[in-house]
């Protein structure tokens, strides 16, 4: 009963016991096919950012993500209406022991080349994330796993070295870094990490029949998927970071789904016969990140001049309007632990003047154009303010993938804004950014290090929320991420489409609906 109480109280909330009973001691829930209707119906979407990576070990970018959770799956996944977990790969699962997992498998998925799926393949994909030098994003969220035990073909067990309570929530693909997609064993180990970049190969609805570097990628339906089959046949990826070339191309009929509409243009779309809104206000959470390891900002004066230089609430308002919201910590508002009693920083100009001592900073930085809701004048507005106090920017735009790559190697430059998705709801997500070991890290300390270890071996959820709240104060007074916002995921629909920003950021193309041809 002590184990019970002390996993169920990490839990979301909702009825826990229920929970219990139907996740984690669920004998046989199998994710069996239903009716469906199929079509041969091709689907053209207009992303606002290129692909990077295939590879789902190797990238947690939100475009990489969009395509890869569509040829790759997870063993457990999200229930949409209760936020909590099911089996999907894993047709059940179960916390054995304080630091036991065990994962029942499905014995009827076949990977795209008709391989059968194992739990020698769980292992693999496992261990491979843990291997130091791949410089995987989502390694820091799973550093907990001490073994992975092949029990048998259809059943594998994960070890912790301490308590891990979200070490089941690493295995659903919402929240981009942190997620444990299944890759072939038997082909990731017989080609080299150029070749299953190029060529990827899942479990997944969809198969890669087309890759395009930089222009297009196509998937095409996966006639042997062990699910439901999807409705649309083809997706068209192309990649149209330039804002008015997407809209113009969805109102026109050139393309049926677009990603990232502009603010401005909401209402054109609103208004077209062919076309409509798809919102959600659980966008991305936007984090303006100093480089705290090298100078300027190893100086935690430097760091409170820039954030007391800023007006990001005026930046919001005036360009994101209703869509966005300046938030006082790196968190989603959905995020359990969030401390609501932080504030943003303060604009006080006459302190950013003080702290710079009449020093001049100079900075050279990137922004992509295109990626995030109106990022280029977020950017832009941001340096200006900056120039008023002493930092002089040499601003330079980017295309996302380059720059991605950049801040996975940490030389993205002094500060630069990405967006995180806390579709799971959880502060453990801040690791990703804060954690020394993490390779998407703009700091290097050991206190936050030693906080966020705690918290992720707690399982008491008073006690693992008190340290995450520490974390919180933590980041706020060093000054590490100088600003944060929230943006509403705004997509443009072909009205002969329907679709539900379930997830806010994650766009799932088997879910897309065809109900006019």
């Amino acid at each position: 009963m002590r184990l019970f109480a002390a996993v169920t109280k990490t839990l979301p909330s909702g009825s826990r016991l229920r929970w219990w009973r139907n996740s984690l001691l669920a004998a046989a829930l199998l994710s069996a096919p239903c009716a469906q209707a199929v079509t041969d119906q091709e689907v053209r979407i207009a992303l606002s950012g290129g692909i990077d990576l295939l590879d789902p070990s190797r990238t947690a970018n939100g475009p990489d993500m969009a395509i890869m959770s569509q040829i790759y799956e997870t063993l457990l996944v999200l229930d949409p209406e209760t936020g909590q977990l099911k089996p999907h790969l894993a047709k059940s699962f179960e916390l054995k022991e304080p630091t036991l997992w065990e994962f029942k498998l499905r014995d009827d998925v076949k990977f795209h080349d008709g391989t059968p799926f194992t739990a020698q393949d769980v292992k693999y994909s496992l261990e491979r994330l843990l291997t130091p030098n791949l410089n995987s994003p989502h390694y820091s969220q799973i550093t907990s796993i001490a073994e992975i035990i092949v029990v048998d073909d259809h059943t594998v067990q994960i070890r912790t070295k301490t308590l891990d309570p979200l070490l089941a929530r690493r295995m659903q693909p919402i929240g981009g870094s942190g997620r444990v997609f299944i890759v072939p064993k038997h082909y990731f180990e017989t080609h080299s990490n150029q070749e299953v970049n190029d060529k990827p190969m899942g479990t997944g609805p969809y198969k890669l029949e087309e890759w395009r570097k930089g222009t297009s990628l196509t998937l095409v339906r996966n006639p042997d998927y062990w699910g439901p089959m999807p409705d649309v046949a083809r997706g068209r990826y192309t990649f149209v970071p330039e804002n008015s070339t997407r809209v113009n191309a969805l109102l026109q009929g050139d393309v049926d789904i677009i990603q990232r509409v502009p603010i401005s243009d909401v209402e054109r779309i609103e208004k077209s016969d062919n076309a409509r809104i798809v919102a959600s206000m659980n966008g991305l959470v936007h984090t303006l990140l100093l480089d705290s390891r090298k100078p300027p900002f190893n100086d935690i004066r430097v760091r409170q001049a820039f954030a007391a230089s800023l007006d990001i609430n005026n930046i919001v308002t005036h360009l994101l309007g209703k869509y966005g919201r300046v938030l006082g910590t790196p968190l989603g508002p959905n995020v359990v632990q969030v401390d609501k009693n932080i504030q943003p920083y303060r604009h006080d100009r006459k302190l950013a003047k003080e702290l710079m001592d009449g020093k001049t900073v100079e900075l050279s930085t990137y922004t992509s154009d295109g990626r995030y809701v109106a990022d280029r004048d977020i950017y832009q507005a941001i340096n200006a303010q900056l120039g008023s106090t002493g930092f002089k920017v040499s601003p330079r735009v980017m295309e996302w993938g380059r720059l991605i790559g950049m801040m996975q190697s940490r030389s993205a430059g002094p500060f630069y804004v990405i967006g995180w998705d806390f579709g799971e709801g959880d502060a453990s997500k801040m690791s990703s950014f804060l954690k020394s070991n993490s390779p998407l890290s703009i700091t290097a300390d050991p206190e936050y290090d030693r906080i966020a270890d705690q918290a992720n071996a707690e399982m008491d959820e008073a006690k693992r929320t008190a340290l995450w709240k520490q974390a919180q104060k933590l980041v706020h007074d060093r000054y590490y991420v100088a600003a944060v916002w929230q943006a509403a995921s705004i997509y443009g629909f072909s009205n002969k489409l329907q679709w539900e920003a379930l997830y806010g950021d994650n766009f799932d193309l088997a879910t897309v609906k065809v109900v006019g041809q």
